[in-house]
Parts: structure tokens; sequence; C-alpha cells
């Protein structure tokens, strides 16, 4: 017979083994998901990933800084300016000055960057939808809770929610209520 201690060691062994098994199990999906999405944006032809994630951020978020960029996509100012400019010299991204301060310079897609975004977002579609077609109605229905869960726990103010969504294609899930948004609104209501 087994002794409690020896009993409840065993017991929380085996849960811990299971939460490292779902722990893998999420970053095993995760990481495929992400190289699925790279693989696809890589066959465009941009220069970075960097650079993809740049164009559809601004397209989601125009008139944004350079700054905010830099944080969204996790850059030093310097590299930042970098990836502008080289949008830029490829007629993807221009600069410029805010209509609400006059010093402030703010970004926008050209109309060639405005295409090569919703590439992107096209290219971000194929490499999910070749994964979610392989999904029964009902594992599809049980995922979707599992996920706005993820995506809301993730979410912990303004700048991680963009990091968040920074290749989303924001029109999908605005109409039926963006987990990301609505937690980042709590986060914001609940002030700091």
């Amino acid at each position: 017979m087994l002794s409690i201690d020896l009993y409840d060691s065993l017991i929380y062994f085996t849960l811990m083994k299971k939460d490292d098994y779902i722990n893998n199990l999420l970053a095993a999906a995760a990481t495929t998901i992400a190289t699925q999405i790279e693989d696809q944006i890589g066959d465009l032809g941009l220069p970075s990933t960097n650079a993809a994630t740049a164009l559809v951020t601004i397209r989601n978020h125009p008139d944004d800084s350079i700054d905010t960029l830099r944080r969204v996509l996790s850059l030093t100012h310097s590299g930042a300016v970098r990836l502008i400019d080289s949008l830029e010299q490829d007629g993807l991204v221009e600069r410029r000055r805010s209509d609400t301060d006059g010093r402030a310079v703010v970004l926008r897609l050209t109309a060639n960057g405005q295409d090569s975004a919703e590439l992107i977002i096209g290219a971000r579609k194929r490499a999910t939808r070749a994964i979610v077609k392989r999904l029964s109605k009902q594992q599809i229905a049980g995922l979707k809770p599992v996920l706005e869960t993820i995506l809301a726990v993730t979410t912990k103010d303004e700048e991680s929610a963009r990091r968040n969504c920074r290749l989303c294609d924001e029109s999908a899930c605005r109409p039926l209520g963006c987990p990301v948004e609505i937690s980042a609104q709590k986060h914001r209501a609940k002030g700091p």
C-alpha cells in the first residue's frame, strides 16, 4: 500500500507532466503556425519579416509614429528608422506631418504599400486556412473560445495589443468583438 505522501507525489508528478505536455503542445503549435505564416510571407519577396509586419501594422494604424511602430516590432529607434527608410525607398511607406501635431511625423502606406499589406494578410490567411480546414466543425467551435482566452490573457495594455495583432486582418475580428481590443480596453479602464 502506498503512503499518502508517495501517492500525493505521484499525483503531483502526473499532473505536472500533463501540464508539461499541454505546454509543449501549445508551444509546438505556435511555433509551427508562426513558421508556416513566415514561409507564406517569405514567398512574397519582401526584404524581411519586420518589413511585412511594419506594412500590416501601418495599414491597421495609419498615422502612428515611428516610435509606436518601434515598440510594436521590438526594435531600437535606429532599427525602426532604417526599416522605414528602406520601405520609403521601395515606395511602400511615406512619412507625413501629423494633422494634430505639426512637429510630429507619422507613417502612411502608399498605394503600393497598401497592396503589399493586403498580399501579406492574404499569405497569413493561406497559412492558417490550411490548418483550420483540417479541423472538424466541433474542433473549431472548441478552439475558438480557447484562442480568444489566450489572446485576452496575453493582452495587458495597448502596446501588447498592438504586438499581438501586428499581422492581423483587423477587419476580420472587429465586427465580432476582438478579444485583444476588449482586453486592452478593460486594462485601460482599470488604470495603472
